[in-house]
């Protein structure tokens, strides 16, 4: 029976090691994540592979199943948005602060665009960047990244396993632990 524990902790062990499965999340530490017990799949068209997109969301479903949410099309408390890189791409993330009071051609002063913010981030092969978004604020929450996740060459049985360990990795210490 200790061996049979031993052999199935070093497989384990030489498995962990072997994964370059590199997963890591930041979130808004204010946010209180109890409240959310709804969800539902906001798709922006960053994943254009039919295949993948239904492996995507069935991870994505079973693991927030697990977690005790339940998916609701009409009303979610949050949106789950998920973009997949299978190539090394640059992304740019603009924040536009909308319509804001600025000089204007008058001497007085008249209204004028607000502030806009980008930032330009590389993104590595086979990333797979899951957003939850606040529905009813229309903020982000929660950002998770699995990078070296989404590998085109393997295997359909593959790339499930690959996506599902991922998805379970990723989610694993969401949500958060309540500070205080």
């Amino acid at each position: 029976m200790k061996r049979t524990i031993l052999v199935i902790l070093a497989v384990a062990a030489a498995a962990l090691a072997c994964s370059t499965l590199k997963t890591g999340a930041d979130y808004d530490p204010s946010t209180d994540f109890s409240k959310y017990k709804t969800w539902d799949l906001k798709t922006e068209g960053s994943i254009d592979n039919p295949l993948l997109a239904r492996r995507v969301e069935s991870a994505i479903t079973a693991e927030l199943a697990r977690k005790g949410m339940t998916r609701n099309t009409s009303s979610p408390d949050l949106w789950v948005a998920v973009h997949g890189r299978l190539s090394k791409q640059t992304q740019i993330h603009t924040y536009d602060t909308g319509w804001g009071y600025g000089y204007g051609s008058y001497r007085w002063g008249g209204y004028g665009g607000g502030m806009t913010t980008s930032t330009v981030t590389e993104v590595p092969v086979g990333t797979l960047i899951v957003d939850f978004v606040d529905a009813g604020k229309k903020e982000l929450v929660w950002r998770g990244t699995a990078s070296d996740t989404l590998n085109p060459e393997a295997s359909p049985e593959k790339k499930e396993a690959n996506l599902q360990a991922a998805i379970a990795q990723l989610l694993a210490n969401y949500p958060p632990a309540k500070k205080g």
